[in-house]
C-alpha cells in the first residue's frame, strides 16, 4: 500500500513538473498551433514597468502562453469540442451540414443580414465609374472583380439556425446590379462558379477551406487573362496547365479553416485536383503593369508567384491597408505611397472582393484615388526623392530635443520596436499630418 501512494505521488508530481520542463527544454517535438496565434515574447523590466505593474502583467501572460504541451491541450480540447459537442472553438468557424466549415461573414453575407443599404452601394458604383473614366482617360483600365463566396456555392450546407427566413437583399447582389446598370466592368466569379456547380469535373470549394480552391484559382486565372487581353487588346503570358494532380490531402488554402481549428486528427475532405500550371514564352508578350486592391482571395495569386509571372510591376494593396510588391524586401504601409505616383505607374487598376468583405468594401481606396486625380495633397504632388527628403528633414528636427527622443525610446519599449524604427513612424505620421498624404 505504502509502496502504491509512492508510485502515485511520483506520478502526480512528474505531471506537474513535464510542463515547466517542456517549457524549457521542448523535449518532445509539439505541431505548432495555426491561425492568429501570437508567440509569447518575454517582457523587458523597466523601472517604470515594474511600478505601473504592467511588467508583471505581460510577465504572466508570457508563462501562460509558453507552458509546455500547450498546442497540445488545445487540440485535444478544440477536438473535444468538435468531436462530442459539433462546435468549433475557433473565432467565427461555423460547422455545417456534412462537416462543411464556413466563416460567420459569408453567411451573413449571402443571408443579407449585412447589408449595407441602398444609398451606400450606390455611392461606391457612382465611385467607381467616375475613377475608370478618370483612368480610361489616360488609357489605363479599371475593373473590379467578385470573387466567389462560400456561402454562395454551399447554401445547403448552412445550418438551419443561420439561415435568414426574411432573406431579401445582398450587398453582392446590389453591387452587381448596380455596375451593370452603371457601365462600370467587372467580373463576376460568383455567379460564374455557381453555374459550374453541377458541371465542374473536380471542387471549386473544399469542404475545409474558406477561399476559392486552387482548383478554381487556376479556372478563374486562366478567365481574368482573357479578359484583361481583351480589354487591353493586348498578348499576354500564355497561361495553363498540363493535366491535374488528384490528392486527399488539402494544400495551403484547401484547408484553411481546418487548420485554424487546430484539431487533433484532420478532417476528411475528399479528393482534390492540383493542375500542373504551366506558362508561355514571355518573348512577344505583354506583361501589363497592375494594382490589385482586395482582401485575402488575391493571396492566392500574388503568394503562388503566378502574379509574377504573368504582370510586370505586381503590386497588392491587402484592403488598401498594406502594400505588396515582389520587389520589394518588405511590405510597406499604404499610406507611405504617393497614390497619384502609383496610378501613374501601372495599366490596370483591379478591386477585387468576395461577399463576406463587401460590406467594407472598397476598403477606402475608390474615394483617396479620385481626390489624387481631381484634389491632389501637397505630399502626392511630391516626387518619392522630395517625400523621403521631408521626412528626414523631421527626424533630423526630432532628433535634436532631447524630450522628443525620451518620449520615442518610451514609446518604442512600449510597442516593442526599435528606437530607429519609432522615430520613422512618428516622423511618417508627421508628414501625413502636416501635407495631407492620404
Amino acid at each position: 500500500m505504502k509502496t502504491t501512494r509512492h508510485i502515485l505521488f511520483f506520478v502526480i508530481m512528474l505531471l506537474l513538473i513535464l510542463p515547466a520542463i517542456q517549457q524549457y527544454t521542448r523535449f518532445i517535438p509539439e505541431k505548432p498551433l495555426k491561425g492568429a496565434i501570437t508567440e509569447p515574447v518575454k517582457p523587458e523590466l523597466t523601472f517604470k514597468s515594474w511600478f505601473d505593474v504592467s511588467f508583471q502583467e505581460s510577465y504572466d501572460d508570457y508563462l501562460e502562453q509558453g507552458i509546455g504541451f500547450r498546442p497540445t491541450l488545445i487540440r485535444i480540447n478544440n477536438q473535444i469540442a468538435y468531436t462530442l459537442f459539433d462546435t468549433a472553438l475557433a473565432n467565427s468557424v461555423i460547422i455545417g451540414k456534412n462537416n462543411y466549415l464556413y466563416e460567420i461573414n459569408y453567411i451573413k453575407a449571402f443571408e443579407g443580414t449585412d447589408f449595407i443599404g441602398n444609398e451606400k452601394i450606390i455611392e461606391q458604383v457612382d465611385n467607381a465609374r467616375q475613377l475608370q473614366d478618370l483612368l480610361g482617360g489616360k488609357g489605363k483600365h479599371f475593373f473590379i472583380i467578385f470573387a466567389p463566396g462560400k456561402a454562395s456555392f454551399y447554401p445547403e450546407y448552412i445550418p438551419n439556425k443561420y439561415r435568414n427566413p426574411t432573406r431579401s437583399r445582398t450587398n453582392y447582389e446590389q453591387f452587381t446590379n448596380l455596375c451593370q446598370q452603371s457601365g462600370v466592368h467587372y467580373l463576376d466569379f460568383n455567379r460564374w462558379f455557381v453555374a459550374m456547380k453541377d458541371t465542374s469535373r473536380y471542387p471549386l470549394f473544399t469542404r475545409t477551406g474558406t477561399h476559392w480552391s486552387l482548383y478554381g484559382v487556376a479556372l478563374a486565372v486562366d478567365s481574368l487573362v482573357k479578359y484583361m487581353e481583351k480589354s487591353g487588346n493586348m498578348d499576354m503570358v500564355d497561361f495553363g496547365w498540363d493535366g491535374i494532380e488528384l490528392s486527399n490531402e488539402p494544400r495551403d488554402t484547401d484547408n484553411d479553416i481546418a487548420e485554424g481549428m487546430n484539431l487533433l486528427f484532420p478532417i476528411p475532405s475528399g479528393k482534390l485536383a492540383y493542375p500542373n500550371l504551366r506558362y508561355g514564352s514571355e518573348e512577344g508578350k505583354v506583361k501589363p503593369d497592375v494594382l490589385v486592391i482586395g482582401d485575402s482571395y488575391y493571396w492566392n495569386i500574388m503568394g503562388s508567384g503566378i502574379a509574377s509571372r504573368l504582370f510586370g510591376d505586381n503590386n497588392f494593396w491587402f484592403y488598401n491597408q498594406e502594400a505588396h510588391n515582389p520587389a520589394w524586401p518588405s511590405p510597406k504601409k499604404v499610406s507611405e505611397l504617393n497614390l497619384s505616383e502609383e496610378l501613374q505607374k501601372v495599366d490596370f487598376v483591379i478591386l477585387l472582393a468576395t461577399e463576406a468583405n463587401l460590406y467594407k468594401f472598397p476598403f477606402g481606396f475608390l474615394d483617396n484615388a479620385i481626390r489624387a486625380y481631381t484634389q491632389p495633397s501637397q505630399a502626392e504632388k511630391m516626387t518619392a526623392p522630395e517625400r523621403e527628403e521631408k521626412i528626414l528633414e523631421i527626424i533630423a528636427g526630432m532628433r535634436s530635443s532631447k524630450e522628443t527622443m525620451v518620449m520615442i525610446r518610451d514609446k518604442a519599449a512600449m510597442k516593442k520596436v526599435t528606437e530607429e524604427e519609432m522615430l520613422r513612424l512618428d516622423a511618417e505620421w508627421i508628414f501625413n499630418t502636416k501635407y495631407g498624404q492620404k
